[in-house]
């Protein structure tokens, strides 16, 4: 029997529905209010096909973390959410951390990217109309550092309460900011910790970072070192370079070894394509030769030419149980 009074039931499904559309709509609007804005600058000419992209280097002045966007030189370009900030490396064909996490205000509260530098490469879009036409600029590569301050010479002072170490007298620090990861490098590229630089006094280090004038301390970033780290008992060996050539077929890894505890230098290395083994005592892969190691300063290279393939990686053993591997660069 039909009835023009909605039953209890009828009322509640509308109500619900009500609710929803509300909702639906306040979603929208919430969007909309959130939605990235593009900015755009008036200009006299649209740019021809060879200026339709742009490139730009120097210090961050502003960014707006809702219309994701960095202010650079005078310029404001934006970044796409599918676009990852490099923070590692500006080689790098991607990113390795997003915007938002870039721009943390908890990160930013302890050290703002304001005043880092930035290095960024993206498109430039035209929009036209009948009374003007505007440019706007969206990246499809950003780098962005606190700063590029350089320093090179003497390690000392080795500190391991406070985790801190000198070079050229001037106190160094690992950078702790999770948003640009730091890197301790050994002579071999592998990562370490300060506790194996000790031994290593006196030798080169080089420092790439930012300086804190207010503490005196230059925060280290990147920090390559000559440190061969050894097992106890064994001599150290570590892979200072590679080089692969695809062009010629050719395969090139230098490398130097340390003393073993006895003060002796082996007589040579044996190079292998691939890694270590799985108990990290020798290589796992095929042998490719050998190498004979200098006895005055453990120096050694290794050459194949015609190299029947190029691998990705090599390893090198010494017979006194030192053994390590790096990544081939490959070239043309």
């Amino acid at each position: 029997m039909n009835s023009k009074f909605a039953t209890p039931q009828a009322a509640r499904k509308s109500g619900m529905l009500a609710l929803f559309v509300t909702g639906l709509l306040f979603l929208a609007a919430a969007a909309q209010t959130n939605a990235q804005t593009i900015p755009s600058v008036p200009v006299s000419h649209p740019p021809t096909a060879d200026a339709a992209t742009y490139e730009v280097e120097g210090k961050i002045t502003a960014y707006d973390r809702i219309n994701r966007t960095m202010t650079v030189n005078g310029m404001t370009f934006s970044i796409p959410a599918t676009v990852l900030v490099k923070t590692e490396n500006a080689d790098a064909t991607v990113g390795n951390i997003t915007f938002d996490a870039l721009t943390d205000p908890a990160a930013e509260a302890s050290r703002s990217i304001i005043g880092g530098s930035v290095t960024s490469l993206g498109n430039t879009t035209t929009t036209t109309t009948a009374t003007e036409t505007r440019i706007s600029f969206v990246a499809t590569s950003v780098y962005v550092e606190f700063a590029e301050n350089v320093l090179s010479g003497t390690l000392s002072d080795i500190n391991l309460s406070d985790n801190s170490f000198r070079v050229n007298g001037v106190t160094i620090r690992m950078n702790a900011d999770a948003r640009f990861p730091h890197r301790l490098l050994d002579a071999g590229g592998n990562q370490i910790a300060i506790t194996n630089l000790s031994g290593f006094e006196g030798t080169l280090v080089s420092v790439e970072g930012y300086f804190d004038a207010t503490q005196n301390v230059l925060y280290g970033v990147t920090v390559e070192t000559e440190v061969i780290v050894q097992q106890p008992g064994k001599d150290g060996v570590a892979i200072t370079g590679t080089e692969g050539r695809t062009g010629n077929s050719e395969l090139r890894v230098n490398g130097i070894n340390t003393r073993n505890s006895q003060g002796a230098f082996a007589t040579s290395v044996s190079v292998h394509a691939g890694g270590v083994n799985s108990t990290a005592t020798g290589c796992a892969g095929p042998r490719l030769g050998g190498a004979n190691v200098s006895q005055v300063d453990g120096s050694w290279s290794f050459r194949q030419r015609p190299a029947p393939t190029i691998p990705t990686k090599v390893c090198a053993v010494s017979p006194l149980g030192g053994v390590a591997e790096r990544v081939v660069e490959i070239r043309q």
